[in-house]
């Protein structure tokens, strides 16, 4: 299985081999699939480490370890990082308000996004997207 290829944070990953990547300690691909595909379905719920480590098919303390390994951050890390991606998808592609925006992706509430965005991203959310946001893009039609 020379050149098998995992996703890392978005970046691909050349792997010499399935031994290896169990070795050393990481999750094997179908973990990580499976995993991916677990938060993409569930973005907009609350997702625990447990939920993900029962998907994996491991106890939590060795999930926490073996994710960190093959994403190279925490779970918590990695989930805080999608719901920001998937937020600012739809900051750019709608016109749904900030709050509803924020429900979207499994966060508690605008106050909570904002204060995300502006730790990850150095600016408010509404910043932002007025920044990059044109109505076109929305779909909208102005008249």
């Amino acid at each position: 299985m020379d050149g098998f290829k995992i996703a890392l944070d978005g970046l691909d990953a050349v792997d010499d081999g399935v031994e290896h990547l169990l070795a050393s300690g990481g999750l094997a691909p179908w973990q990580i699939r499976t995993i991916n595909t677990h938060i993409d379905a569930n973005l907009d719920h609350e997702i625990t480490v447990r939920d993900l480590a029962a998907a994996a098919r491991l106890s939590a303390s060795h999930f926490g370890r073996a994710f960190k390994k093959s994403f190279g951050r925490s779970p918590h890390a990695y989930l805080i990082a999608e719901r920001l991606e998937r937020a600012r998808r739809l900051m750019l592609a709608t016109a749904e308000p900030l709050a509803q925006i924020a429900l979207a992706v499994g966060l508690a509430d605008q106050s909570h996004l904002s204060r995300l965005f502006r730790k990850h991203m150095g600016q408010s959310p509404y910043a932002w997207r007025r920044a990059r946001w044109t109505a076109q893009d929305a779909g909208l039609v102005l008249q």
